[in-house]
């Protein structure tokens, strides 16, 4: 039986973007402990200020930038609290 991806080109892409980002910080962060948290106020930041500054439609921008937290979290408001991605 064969299968078809119902997801979108975009949707793919988003994934993987928010994959890449997180995986970079993870990295950054052995390095530097604080990294991950200073990011994520950044990544805040960002989000307020494309929710709240932007004129237009961004939802897509922001559930990349969404992703990302959850990816590096381990939480999601549909989940709850789990294990950040790729953590042991």
């Amino acid at each position: 039986m064969m299968t078809t991806d119902k997801r979108t080109d975009l949707h793919r892409a988003k994934v993987g973007v928010s994959i890449l980002a997180t995986c970079i910080v993870q990295t950054m962060n052995e390095s530097d402990p604080t990294f991950t948290d200073r990011f994520l106020q950044r990544l805040s930041a960002a989000y307020s200020d494309l929710k709240d500054n932007t004129d237009g439609d961004v939802m897509e921008q922001l559930e990349l930038l969404s992703w990302t937290r959850s990816l590096l979290t381990g939480f999601d408001h549909i989940h709850g609290q789990g294990k950040p991605f790729l953590a042991d």
